[in-house]
């Protein structure tokens, strides 16, 4: 999608709730990969299938999806964490001098930045006890942006036809007014929550086939952030970890976007070297569908059109044997080195 398409995100207000018409979720999913420059950091969060959920188990779900989010994306909004990741008391002095400074330097809690770093060290949920659930929602929510470089976030609230509209729209409120974020609602039933305005928004049309990242990620989704692995996505971070051990694997960026002609619309690659002109894909499940299989299909052919080599691997194959994948990228890399096939754009 064109810059142009894209800037009405950066429009959209982060002060009240709205609801959303003129395009489908999964439209303005990959309207926002890459995130444009100007829009803040986009979420987006599917209400489970469930009739007799309230307003504070809708406020739950999304706060401890947040706070996911916030964990998954840790050594993006406190860079030092990457340096100590074990479960030691000394990893724990270190992470809590971190810690402490950046609550200093900033609005954040301490103790509940405390608490999420040390999930994320430890693999396990944060620990929410005492912590006020207005607290976890604004606090979740404002490091998810940092991660990204943004100073708001705003939520793109999908819901469906089993919620009761009242709910969805108390939750709604007290979400943007509690967490500090813009509550957009979207989906199949967004037009029974007539409480609000509807805004029309105008994402591009969605090729068939194409997997967004409200295909892969549920029930909260986030576009990937770019120089780095998707924080969600296990293999890409598994990839990301076994290629820094590998002196020839400099130069390379994750999720970058490549744009092929003056005329066509970006996307996003999990790995490229730019210079060699080598991607490298990691497919989920949902690629082995026919239409993303052949959506995945064209697109690799324009990228050999113009020059790439693709490598693409399953899930499976990066998590159950990465020496291996790293072995086959390696082995491309050498041969595009070996024969001066490197090109600057």
């Amino acid at each position: 999608m064109g810059e142009h398409i894209e800037s009405w995100w950066a429009g959209l207000p982060l002060d009240r709730v709205v609801r959303l018409h003129g395009s489908s979720v999964r439209e303005l999913a990959e309207s926002v990969d890459p995130l444009p420059a100007g829009a803040p950091a986009v979420v987006f969060f599917a209400l489970p299938a469930a009739h007799t959920r309230g307003v504070r188990d809708l406020v739950d779900d999304v706060v401890s999806a947040l706070e996911r989010a916030a964990v998954e994306t840790t050594a993006l909004w406190l860079p030092e964490s990457d340096l100590f990741r074990g479960t030691s008391t000394l990893d724990g002095d270190a992470r809590g001098v971190a810690v402490r400074r950046l609550a200093a330097e900033s609005s954040h809690f301490g103790p509940y930045l405390e608490r999420l770093t040390s999930a994320a060290a430890t693999g396990v949920s944060p620990n929410a006890d005492g912590i006020p659930l207005e607290t976890r929602a604004s606090g979740s929510a404002s490091l998810v942006a940092a991660a990204y470089g943004k100073h708001c976030a705003a939520l793109v609230l999908v819901v469906g036809t089993s919620y009761d509209p009242s709910v969805v729209a108390t939750a709604s409120e007290w979400l943007c007014a509690r967490a500090g974020i813009g509550v957009w609602i979207s989906g199949d039933d967004v037009s029974a929550v007539d409480r609000f305005p509807s805004v029309r928004v105008t994402a591009a049309a969605l090729p068939i086939g194409v997997s967004t990242v409200v295909d892969r990620f549920r029930p909260l989704s986030y576009p990937p952030i770019v120089g780095h692995p998707h924080p969600g996505s296990e293999p890409e971070k598994i990839l990301c970890r076994a290629l820094d051990n590998q002196p020839w694997a400099t130069g390379r960026e994750h999720n970058r976007a490549v744009r092929l002609g003056s005329l066509s619309s970006p996307f996003t690659v999990d790995v490229l070297w730019r210079t060699e002109r080598v991607v490298v894909e990691i497919d989920g499940d949902e690629h082995r569908a026919a239409t993303k299989f052949g959506a995945d299909r064209m697109r690799d052919n324009q990228l050999q059109t113009e020059g790439f080599i693709v490598l693409r691997f399953t899930n499976s194959q990066v998590i159950d044997d990465h020496e291996h994948v790293v072995a086959t990228v390696g082995a491309a890399l050498a041969r595009r080195r070996s024969k001066g096939t490197t090109v600057e754009r």
